[in-house]
Formats: C-alpha cells, sequence, structure tokens
C-alpha cells in the first residue's frame, strides 16, 4: 500500500475485498484516493501526514476544479472519482468518524452540460467597481492601510490575470519566475497537456512589475528560478513570507487567493459568490461577444478541444441584448 495513505484506507479496502469487490475495481479505488491524497500534499505544500478530518469542502472543491479544469477529465470520470471520495466518507460516517464528511456537501458534475446562469460572470460595470476598489483604500482599517501599499499590485495584479486573460485558479497559483518573461511582456502557462504564452497589455506588465519591486530583496523571488511569484504576505510581521523547508519565498496558498477576491470583492459592495472562476466567464463570454473564433478562443484559454467551449458558446446564443450590453461596456 502506497505510503500516503493513512491506516484507515487501509482498513475500508480491506472491508471492499471482504465483500467481493472485483481486483479490477479496488486498484481503481487506490489509484483515485492515492492521486487525491498527492494532490492535497501538494495542495497543502507538506510531506506531514494528513488528518483527513481536516479536509474541507473548499479544498475539494478546488480538487475537482483541477480535475476539471487542468487535467481536462471528462464528466464521467469525476463523477466516479467523486463516487470514490464519497463511499469512502460513508463508510467512515458509519463507523461514527468524519473523515471527508464535506464530500456529503459537494455535488458531482452534471452528465449534461447546462447554460451559464447571470450569477456565473460579472458585468463590465462590476469589473470596473473591483478593479478601482482593488486599488484603492476604500473600506480598510487603519491597521490594513500600514499593510496595503506592499501587496497592493499584487492582488490588483491577479485579479486582472482572471479578468483581462482568463486564467484559472491553479494557473495563477503555480506561476514561478520562470514563467515571468518582463522583458517581452509575457507570461508562460505550463499545463500537463496544454501549454500557452500570454502576451500582457502593458499597463498590466508594469503593475506586475512594480509588485515584484516591492518585495524586499532579501525575501524577493529570483529571476530565471522556480521560486513563486505570488509570494504570501506576514501581516504581523508585516513583511512577505519565507519558506525555510523550500528555501524561497512563500508561495501564497489557492485558498488565500480565494480569500483576497471575496475581501475585494466585499469592500467593492458587490454580491457575495463573485470567484476567480466568475471572472474566468466573464473573460471567455466577452472574449466570444467580441467576435473572437472559437478556435482562437481555445487557443488562449487553454482548452484542448471545442467541446470545452460548447456551454460558453450557447450561453452567448442564449443572452438577452440588455445581458449582452451589460458585459461589453466599456471596461477599466
Amino acid at each position: 500500500m502506497n505510503q500516503l495513505f493513512p491506516e484507515f484506507i487501509e482498513e475500508y479496502l480491506n472491508d471492499l475485498t471482504f465483500k467481493g469487490r472485483k481486483e479490477s475495481t479496488i486498484k481503481r479505488y487506490i489509484y483515485d484516493l492515492n492521486d487525491f491524497s498527492y494532490w492535497l500534499q501538494k495542495h497543502r505544500a507538506t510531506t506531514n501526514d494528513i488528518n483527513w478530518k481536516s479536509i474541507t469542502k473548499e479544498e475539494l472543491n478546488l480538487f475537482f476544479v483541477h480535475l476539471i479544469e487542468d487535467r481536462k477529465y471528462n464528466v464521467k470520470t469525476v463523477r466516479r472519482i467523486h463516487s470514490v471520495l464519497r463511499q469512502l466518507a460513508s463508510y467512515r460516517s458509519y463507523l461514527g468518524s468524519s473523515e471527508l464528511h464535506p464530500i456529503k456537501e459537494i455535488e458531482a458534475p452534471e452528465l449534461t452540460f447546462q447554460i451559464l446562469h447571470e450569477s456565473e460572470w460579472i458585468s463590465a460595470q462590476e469589473r470596473s467597481i473591483l478593479l478601482e476598489t482593488a486599488s484603492s483604500t476604500v473600506g480598510l482599517s487603519d491597521q490594513q492601510k500600514e499593510t496595503f501599499p506592499f501587496y497592493k499590485e499584487r492582488n490588483e495584479f491577479i485579479i486582472r490575470l482572471f479578468l483581462n486573460y482568463g486564467l484559472n485558479l491553479h494557473e495563477v497559483h503555480e506561476l514561478s519566475m520562470n514563467h515571468i518573461k518582463f522583458e517581452r511582456n509575457q507570461i508562460e502557462i505550463n499545463q500537463e497537456k496544454n501549454s500557452r504564452i500570454i502576451t500582457l497589455q502593458e499597463s498590466d506588465k508594469k503593475l506586475a512589475y512594480h509588485y515584484f519591486k516591492k518585495i524586499p530583496e532579501p525575501v524577493r523571488p529570483r529571476y530565471y528560478s522556480d521560486d513563486p511569484f505570488f509570494v504570501a504576505f506576514d501581516f504581523k510581521r508585516k513583511t512577505f513570507h519565507w519558506s525555510y523547508t523550500f528555501d524561497q519565498p512563500k508561495r501564497m496558498s489557492m485558498i488565500a487567493i480565494q480569500k483576497m477576491l471575496r475581501q475585494e470583492v466585499s469592500r467593492s459592495n458587490l454580491r457575495k459568490g463573485i470567484s476567480a472562476q466568475t471572472l474566468r466567464n466573464t473573460f471567455i463570454l466577452s472574449s466570444l461577444l467580441e467576435t473572437h473564433s472559437p478556435e482562437d478562443l481555445i487557443k488562449s484559454i487553454g482548452y484542448t478541444t471545442p467541446l470545452s467551449v460548447k456551454r460558453y458558446l450557447s450561453t452567448v446564443d442564449s443572452l438577452s441584448k440588455i445581458q449582452i450590453e451589460q458585459l461589453t461596456l466599456s471596461g477599466a
């Protein structure tokens, strides 16, 4: 058994064997559970044993987003993995334990796609408000205003990567210095199945560079290295984090990026529920409305097949005149 497995998973697999499950089924369970274990350790950036009772709904959602957006798994495969995790949670619940309990709150993806609901993108006006607020001190306490200048450009650039270039949460989180080409206004996006180059607008390149130069030199990411580009901020010490474990700046976690976005949405007085995916959806719909072809969009967004954009094409076809106007009004 792989060393990443806690003892209770071995007990569960032994129970499945005792109940007469096929060997091929057991192997599939081992593969899926092992895959999730590896992802979880990478996500938490730890080599220590993880208490599976501490796994959150947010982390599970991130895992499924990773399977769908980064690995390009089809819906049936994702539904199967969801079922494996859910059955393990039910087994532990039956024994009075709570490992993976949040999986019960997460529905498996539908086999057929539906068009996007209006709450799954933002209007051009909301976009302008969000970007304007992100660059201001509106709604900040005196204590927050003291540290805000350090990471203001970092936060704004992250939001612009979602809105202006359609990057997903995982891609933003994984950006390292060897992906950033300031001299060419470019960012390299490396995925398992599809890599691409993003050309930044001059203003966005300057924003990224200003953030980079604000990081104190002793903890600043090093050029052409695998140091993370987006560095976590230590609010108590009022400086950027350094990871002594990896001997490099500490990478800003996906959870921290999501929390930052929620805070920016909140102080912009925008509706709850706006996420990185909401901003990415906005980019995709806006691109299609600007007569970008599905083929061009597939290349720029990192999808691998025309089926990937089918939901967005159907959504665009269903938009009312008012919705189109709201999406395409000149933004920031």
